[in-house]
């Protein structure tokens, strides 16, 4: 939370950066396959924070339980950091046997043949049987399953109920974007504007593409392209300066500092109120802010569409060059479906993959799990279908989006001359 053109948008963007040292060396083997009886060690890699590494290791310790002729290497990375270590390790012929994999980044490592295709070979081993079909097909790119999800999550709107309702605004009941942009500034004056009603979402590109979604649009289209014009985008960027402008919304400098981990994103440091991420962020938001958050569908237009759908938090893949695929695909298939692994990492992903493993904890949930499974029970008649998975060089789209937009927040580019730009640059980039 992956060649003209294409690789020199990459070298700028991903593979430019991943000159840090390696946190693995490779695969490691102590033995043929698990299949014939010796023993095999395996490495495993996923982005996330402490607390998701003690997680997910507690994970992993289960699995060598109960399968003791295989040794599970790990290791995690902040989500950029990951990024740059995996170029790094694929670029040298040894990425790791499993991987999490980021839909931004699917095509990228799927259609470099980094990635097996799960449809044959060990990945048949894999049960999707209980997964949502869905949610399952969102690991398909081009015929090959190139990954499964590990959990489900939505884009959502997490935000502080108390300086909403004393706004005169409940965000779960649903907003529209004017009643949203209005509380904001209403937020944003009741703390002597020390705290803005809503961070910045010009920044970010899941807002914009929920945004399109509702609008009948979506951000890539099936051939990889981009799916909106240079005038929704205008309009898209027009309505998130405009909060900005009226005080609404974090300035420049505290957008800028903006990054996936919730303990630095302006909401957890309580320099917003409010702010779009992803469902099951709400404890980690939750604990980083120090107060009682809550979780609300995105805001609408008059029709009420919320442009939501059924999201993989990440995928887990298996490595095409693995000698140990067997091994590999047997802990995949284990972190998906085993129950007990599911009471382990609980809702740090999101909503567990397999829907009677997610039936069993939803009975039993308390606090801030119980609102994210409340709330994602309550959007589903709602969701719509997921995208198509993005083009290669999605990654490098993201980060295009949000260094232009960060111009327009300091004022150094006009809206138009930032349009004008980014269309350019990312139309040359999916070339």
């Amino acid at each position: 939370m992956r060649r003209t053109r294409e690789r020199r948008t990459r070298v700028r963007g991903v593979f430019a950066l991943a000159v840090v040292p390696l946190l693995l060396t490779g695969v490691a083997a102590c033995g043929s396959d698990a299949g014939d009886g010796g023993d095999v060690t395996i490495t495993f890699v996923w982005w996330g924070s402490d607390g998701r590494a003690n997680l997910t290791k507690k994970a992993v310790e289960l699995f060598q339980q109960k399968n003791p002729k295989i040794k599970v290497q790990t290791s995690f990375s902040a989500y950029a950091a990951y990024w740059e270590k995996l170029a790094t390790q694929t670029a040298g012929g040894k990425p790791p046997d499993v991987l999490n994999v980021d839909t931004r980044y699917l095509a990228e490592y799927g259609g470099r043949n980094v990635l097996a295709d799960l449809n044959s070979g060990a990945g048949k081993a894999i049960s999707l049987a209980d997964v949502n079909p869905e949610l399952a097909a969102t690991g398909v790119y081009q015929g090959k399953r190139y990954a499964v999800p590990w959990a489900q999550n939505t884009p959502a709107m997490l935000y502080d109920p108390a300086a909403f309702t004393a706004a005169g605004a409940d965000p779960a009941k649903g907003l529209t974007w004017d009643q949203y942009a209005e509380a904001a500034q209403k937020v944003s004056a009741a703390s002597g504007f020390a705290a803005r009603g809503a961070t910045d979402f010009g920044i970010l590109d899941t807002p914009l593409e929920i945004w399109l979604r509702q609008q009948g649009k979506q951000f890539y289209t099936p051939e990889g392209k981009l799916g909106f014009t240079a005038d929704d985008l205008r309009r898209y960027w027009q309505l998130a300066s405009r909060l900005r402008d009226a005080k609404g919304s974090s300035p420049a400098d505290v957008t800028a500092s903006y990054n996936t981990s919730p303990e630095q994103a302006p909401l957890g440091k309580k320099l917003t109120s409010s702010e779009f991420a992803y469902d099951n962020l709400l404890p980690a938001y939750q604990k980083a802010n120090g107060k009682p958050l809550n979780v609300a569908p995105y805001p609408t237009d008059a029709s009420g569409n919320t442009g939501q759908y059924r999201r993989p938090s990440m995928f887990l893949a298996v490595a095409a060059r693995s000698p140990q695929q067997e091994a590999a695909a047997k802990l995949v298939d284990f972190l998906v479906n085993d129950p007990e692994v599911g009471k382990i990492v609980g809702t740090d992903r999101g909503l567990a993959p397999n829907l009677k493993v997610r039936a069993q904890l939803a009975a039993s949930a308390k606090g801030a799990d119980k609102t994210l499974y409340d709330y994602e029970a309550a959007l589903e008649p709602k969701l719509g279908a997921a995208p198509p998975v993005p083009p290669k060089g999605a990654g490098a789209i993201q980060k295009l989006l949000q260094r232009t937009y960060e111009e327009v927040a300091f004022g150094r580019l006009s809206i138009d001359d930032a349009v004008t730009r980014f269309m350019s640059e990312a139309e040359k980039g999916l070339k």
